[in-house]
């Protein structure tokens, strides 16, 4: 029996527009990576810390 494989050439231009286009793919992911944590960094510093509320709904009322 033979064995039911084939292989293809690939060119040596066909394999420098496959490592371009990877090469551009990952630059792509690596400037969402770093827009991500600029925003998550000025996201987490706009926070401003929330007052505790510490009286229940009812006891608020009983005050007013």
């Amino acid at each position: 029996m033979t064995p039911i494989t084939s292989t293809t050439e690939v060119t040596p231009v066909a394999a420098a527009m496959e490592v371009a286009a990877a090469e551009k793919m990952l630059c792509d992911m690596a400037y969402v990576l770093k827009l991500t944590r600029r925003v998550k960094a000025e996201m987490s510093a706009e926070k401003a810390p929330e007052k505790a509320i510490i009286a229940r709904t009812w006891e608020r009322v009983l005050e007013a």
